[in-house]
């Protein structure tokens, strides 16, 4: 080895470079002590090689804008890795090619590094692509190998993998909720649907943050993979990226604080997303969202623990498929397929059988689907607002009468005979059930409005003030054919109590025609002192002044004017005059006396 004058180790182009054709390089791989036999700053050898000029300042400064995907006039590209570096897969009318960077809009974009993807970087897929047929079957196999959870919700997985290949062309995509015991399969799931997806990130109870800086820098629909996502709950951002993300063109939008500004960002939140937990959460928003998949310990036919170099190569042989199946059906359209499903059902399942029509699991998945429809409407009269529904409904429909009002008092009654609840005797407020433990009036009363749309007012009933709920029929129909009940209308009854009102009406009106006329006979020109009629005994308004005394009425009224103000209010208030004439009371005037007359 001869030295060269002033020239080192690290200066040259092939100091640490295997296979480089240099000496020494044989040296840097023996160590004594952790330490290298020869570093930078030992004398190069003869096969010294000048490392290249350093680039300028400005190329220094300039920083290169990268992309995973995307579309230019020569056709779509996606970001991958071809020995060993980064590439753009680009898919022209004709065929496939390598290029190291594209053109938009005047501007050049590169492929994105392996550090800057929180998935393992795609390769080249070599040979013809499957049909759609034959991927479902290898993207299904996979899950059968792997997982030991019933058929059909494989056949789910698989179709939930094809269809992140196409999200952007659905109007909504559903979520997958993996729960279940410890040891029982929802980690394997998901690192399937990791291998597999399209572009997911996958974590560990990932913090929203993340999940904002994941959805800012990918420029297609990724997927989401989360573990252990329990006490999700309490993350306020994160519940609102999955409850926004899984229809077509929603935001979340973010306050983000700089040192010298205050600006709002909008992110597009619309992916696949999948779950795993012990237990579900009790966020009702959330969990609407999500197709949950019951797991429990099973013998797969491989554990994933005992995964092989030959698994690992069929797995990216696989997804390199995918992805280039992907660019092949750009264009290709998912089919409107007709569902006589309705409402959150229809926007969870209508795209897996969109993604998976004319397949010949179509059928399976369709008949699978009728019955989790029954199933979720069994949930749903099961819950606590179903049984409500089921009450009212029932109440409404066995009414005997024609009033426009249920009293709470019946509803409560009939709600613990349901549940077969049990009232206690010293807080008959409270209810014991067996399926909801504790409910209290109050949280019914805010069912019955939540819920039914319900309105609270004070009737009477046989010299009883009660509290009672009136219903508009036509919500109340449509909240009932929603939990599979339905609202009987008799509209004899209807109409014979609207006559009833409408008679009523006019003998009231003939009534104050003859009061007043009789009024007609008293002076108005007294100050204080306006004609009106209260009752037959009270002929005027009165003064505060002209109360001898107030006190608490057995009866009750909400349409009868007062007796000092004559305005129409809810009282159940009187006042005696010191001529001992007997008028109602509203609470502001009995107020008003009571600070009046304050000794």
């Amino acid at each position: 080895m001869s030295a060269s004058e002033n020239k080192t180790c690290g200066g040259c182009a092939r100091y640490k470079v295997p296979d480089a054709g240099c000496n020494n390089y044989a040296y840097f791989n023996e160590y004594v002590d952790g330490r290298p036999l020869m570093d930078a700053k030992a004398v190069a050898c003869s096969d010294f090689y000048p490392k290249s000029k350093a680039k300028s300042e400005k190329e220094q400064k300039t920083k290169k804008q990268l992309k995973d995907s995307g579309f230019t006039i020569d056709g779509c590209f996606e970001a991958i890795y071809h020995n060993g570096k980064p590439y753009f897969l680009m898919k022209n009318s004709e065929d496939f090619s390598v290029v190291e960077s594209v053109e938009l809009n005047g501007e050049r974009f590169f492929p994105k590094e392996a550090k800057n993807m929180p998935y393992e970087p795609y390769g080249i897929f070599e040979g013809l692509i499957s049909t759609r047929e034959e991927l479902f079957w290898k993207v299904r196999n996979e899950f059968q190998t792997f997982v030991d959870v019933e058929s059909i919700w494989k056949d789910v997985l698989a179709a939930c993998v094809l269809l992140t290949y196409h999200q952007e062309k659905s109007q909504t995509v559903p979520y997958i909720f993996l729960y279940g015991d410890n040891e029982s399969g929802k980690s394997t799931v998901l690192q399937v649907l990791k291998f597999l997806s399209y572009r997911p990130m996958y974590g560990v109870t990932i913090p929203s943050a993340d999940l904002y800086g994941y959805l800012e820098d990918s420029d297609s629909i990724g997927v989401i993979l989360e573990d252990e996502v329990q006490g999700v709950n309490k993350d306020i951002d994160k519940i609102k990226i999955y409850k926004a993300g899984y229809k077509q063109g929603a935001v979340v939008p973010r306050t983000i604080i700089t040192q010298n500004d205050r600006i709002i960002k909008y992110y597009q939140t619309f992916s696949f997303k999948a779950c795993a937990s012990e237990q579900i959460p009790q966020v009702k928003g959330f969990n609407e969202r999500f197709l949950f998949v019951s797991m429990v310990e099973g013998f797969p036919e491989k554990e994933w623990t005992d995964i092989t170099k030959e698994d690992l190569e069929r797995l990216r042989k696989l997804r390199n498929m995918l992805l280039k199946w992907r660019m092949l059906t750009r264009k290709w359209e998912l089919p409107n397929v007709e569902v006589s499903m309705k409402g959150r059902v229809k926007e969870l399942w209508k795209p897996i059988l969109q993604i998976t029509h004319d397949l010949t699991v179509y059928d399976t998945l369709a008949n699978f689907i009728e019955d989790q429809q029954k199933e979720r409407l069994s949930a749903k009269q099961n819950s606590l607002e179903g049984h409500i529904v089921k009450v009212v409904t029932d109440l409404h429909n066995n009414k005997k009468d024609s009033t426009p009002y249920i009293p709470f008092q019946t509803i409560w009654l009939t709600l613990a005979e349901d549940l077969e609840g049990k009232i206690d005797d010293k807080k008959p407020h409270v209810m014991e059930t067996s399926e909801f433990f504790q409910v209290t009036k109050h949280k019914i009363g805010f069912r019955l409005k939540e819920v039914l749309s319900g309105k609270s007012k004070p009737v009477r009933e046989k010299d009883v003030v009660i509290k009672a709920y009136e219903f508009n029929q036509e919500k109340l129909r449509r909240v009932a054919k929603k939990y599979g009940y339905e609202l009987v209308t008799d509209v004899t009854a209807v109409t014979d109590f609207q006559k009833a009102q409408a008679l009523s009406t006019m003998e009231n009106k003939e009534k104050s025609d003859v009061d007043n006329v009789e009024n007609k006979a008293h002076t108005q020109g007294e100050v204080g002192y306006t004609s009106y009629t209260v009752t037959n005994e009270a002929k005027h308004f009165l003064k505060i002044e002209d109360l001898k005394s107030v006190f608490w009425s057995d009866q009750f009224y909400d349409n009868h004017p007062c007796g000092v103000c004559g305005y129409t209010k809810l009282t159940s208030w009187k006042g005696e005059t010191f001529k001992g004439l007997e008028v109602w009371l509203c609470e502001e005037c009995k107020s008003s006396w009571e600070k009046l007359n304050v000794t």
